[in-house]
């Protein structure tokens, strides 16, 4: 039922915010007839706006401030993109078999050892299996892969 794939979804959201980069994407009910993209965008500042997508039309469904982060997190967040080299579509593509199947349902940037890391989640369309795909937000390596 998902017609808007990941990087269209990316695309789509991150144009929601001025200058704003993507954090943070899942699919949320894929197997539903209304399934979502929800999205977490931040600026310039690092405050987040979390964008919800209709994963079938690509329609904007909802814009909304996201969690707010003390300055502390926001600091972290924003050194994170700063030293990311790999967007998130790159790390889903690294991550994921798309080729064989596979379905992103999610990215995170997150921190590791102080390093910034795409968690990418992906399932298996023949065998419904999930990993969990750790990749090296700088150089593209796989750091972990694991049943999700």
């Amino acid at each position: 039922m998902v017609d808007i794939d990941y990087e269209r979804a990316i695309r789509l959201s991150a144009a929601e915010v001025t200058a704003g980069e993507l954090v943070a994407l899942e699919l949320k009910e894929p197997e539903s007839n209304s399934p979502v993209w929800e999205s977490r965008i931040a600026d310039q500042d690092g405050q987040l706006t979390t964008v919800r997508l209709g994963a079938t039309r690509g329609e904007v469904l909802g814009t909304s401030p996201g969690p707010d982060l003390a300055d502390s997190g926001r600091q972290e967040l924003m050194r994170h993109l700063d030293e990311a080299q790999l967007l998130p579509d790159e790390a889903a593509r690294e991550a994921a078999d798309t080729a064989n199947g596979e379905l992103v349902t999610a990215l995170e940037l997150q921190g590791r050892e102080g390093d910034p890391v795409w968690w990418v989640d992906a399932l298996g369309v023949a065998d419904e299996s999930a990993t969990l795909h750790v990749v090296d937000a700088k150089t593209g390596e796989i750091l972990e892969r694991r049943p999700a």
